[in-house]
């Protein structure tokens, strides 16, 4: 059974200008499938433990603070 690991975006952190969905398709890239995006802008995502290994590509401008996160 394939192992996966979580992660989640809120989705108000994305700057002026930017486009939510740019930012789901470049973390698509990576292997990250979009689970659900709740009432309150945090995307869910989830992506088999093999991709792991790669890079992120994601800058830190869109990662949470760390108490809103998984880590």
């Amino acid at each position: 059974m394939p192992e996966f690991e979580y992660e989640k975006l809120n989705l108000n952190y994305i700057p002026r200008g930017g486009d939510d969905i740019d930012l789901l398709d470049e973390v698509g890239e990576d292997g990250w499938e979009l689970v659900v995006i709740t009432a309150n802008n945090i995307a869910y995502l989830k992506r088999q433990v093999a991709y792991a290994k790669k890079p992120r590509t994601r800058s830190p401008a869109t990662t949470p603070a760390p108490a809103a996160s998984l880590r």
